[in-house]
């Protein structure tokens, strides 16, 4: 078992002291299988500005659905996991959240994305949106994967 790749091998977790998420109770610890933990780890959110705080919530819930831990509950194992799906700027935000202020995966989904996609680029968007209008010269089929992408 020792010479096992780290990737290859269940991993225990356990809630970290100090943590922003307060993981429920009959979810003490339980083993994370390794290719989960790969697959998180390979799709890593890092605050950038070019990067979908949206985009990132949904692959990883896609990477979260395709495994089952029998005692468990899906949103036990996603307020879990998903500080292991941050890295740089992201995880500093993080980790420098208060203690136990997040208690479901709701209220960690809302403030990832106020704080990673906050509400002047949402404004501005929808105001892009509102006044959406095919430009001339353009063909329907151009319009509407224009309006698809701003969508």
């Amino acid at each position: 078992m020792d010479d096992e790749p780290m990737w290859a091998a269940d991993h225990v977790v356990a809630p970290t002291p100090g943590s922003a998420i307060t993981i429920p109770e009959t979810a003490n610890e339980f083993a994370i299988k390794g290719n989960h933990l790969t697959l998180v780890k390979g799709n890593q959110f890092d605050g950038q500005t070019k990067t979908d705080p949206h985009k990132h919530i949904h692959e990883f819930l896609e990477i979260c659905d395709m495994f089952k831990y029998r005692d468990t509950k899906n949103e036990a194992v996603r307020l879990m996991m998903f500080p292991l799906s941050l890295t740089r700027e992201a995880k500093t935000w993080f980790d420098e959240l208060n203690e136990e202020t997040i208690e479901t995966w709701d209220e960690l989904q809302t403030t990832f994305i106020s704080r990673f996609f906050p509400p002047s680029p949402f404004d501005r968007l929808l105001e892009e949106i509102r006044a959406f209008s095919q430009h001339e010269n353009e063909s329907l089929t151009d319009a509407w994967l224009r309006m698809k992408e701003m969508l």
